[in-house]
């Protein structure tokens, strides 16, 4: 494991922190703000973009808090590629806070959430009122994905279903597949990477690394510009191998 480095206590306590934080600014948003917020909308479509704003700003001050009390590092290649609208970014998931990272990118962003998440305390308000997609039924998904992306939002989909365990890749699912051949929309894959691994599944928030971790995040356009639709002929149980090949080359590399 290594020398406990970095104030590896104040980490500790850092992290607690941050969490804390964001349990509370879960419960502030969801049951204070985003009810205000869609009462004051003209209608649903602009309170749900307006909640989904301010879920983008919130989490760009979670990170930029992580990086400023020193729980972690971060860099990212390739970041505007992620502000075109109307498109699927498709990211492995190796730790907890993923999504965090990704929505903190991506001024109008939506994403594929466990039901479980509607029924916390926690999460419920923000993913209601922020439309987010749950995951019960799997046509219900594909029409409701398509028709974010149709209305030009971004849709975060992490195929393996859950987080990675260890180095390795969980076998990836055809839902986003599925997804990219039906809504023929613009392609980002985004490796994302942690350095010593931290928050990864299974583990608790207080069994942080001996040193402080480094996120990488690299994004990438899917094929060449001219080739974002689905070549022809081109099935889900192609386009997910495909996929996991190339995740599995990049964090291998």
């Amino acid at each position: 494991m290594g020398a406990r480095q970095d104030g590896f206590y104040w980490r500790v306590a850092a992290t607690g922190t941050s969490f804390a934080l964001f349990g509370l600014g879960g419960l502030v948003l969801g049951y204070v703000i985003f009810p205000v917020v869609s009462l004051l909308a003209p209608d649903r479509d602009t309170a749900v973009r307006r909640c989904r704003g301010l879920i983008h700003h919130s989490f760009r001050l979670f990170i930029g808090f992580m990086k400023g009390a020193g729980v972690l590092t971060w860099d990212v290649q390739g970041a505007a590629e992620l502000r075109t609208p109307g498109q699927l970014v498709v990211a492995n998931h190796p730790t907890l806070i993923d999504i965090v990272f990704l929505i903190s990118m991506i001024p109008d962003a939506t994403c594929i959430v466990k039901s479980d998440l509607y029924r916390n305390p926690f999460t419920r308000g923000p993913v209601r009122l922020a439309g987010y997609v749950a995951n019960d039924s799997p046509e219900q998904l594909l029409r409701d994905g398509a028709a974010a992306i149709d209305s030009g939002t971004t849709l975060v989909v992490f195929p393996e279903g859950s987080r990675s365990v260890g180095s390795d890749l969980l076998t990836f699912r055809r839902g986003a597949a599925y997804l990219w051949l039906a809504a023929r929309c613009p392609l980002r894959l985004v490796t994302i990477t942690a350095s010593p691994p931290t928050l990864a599944k299974g583990e608790k928030w207080y069994q942080i690394p001996h040193r402080r971790p480094h996120f990488h995040l690299a994004v990438r356009q899917w094929q060449a510009a001219e080739q974002a639709q689905p070549p022809a002929g081109s099935s889900a149980r192609d386009v997910t191998r495909e996929w996991q090949q190339y995740f599995h080359h990049e964090i291998s590399a």
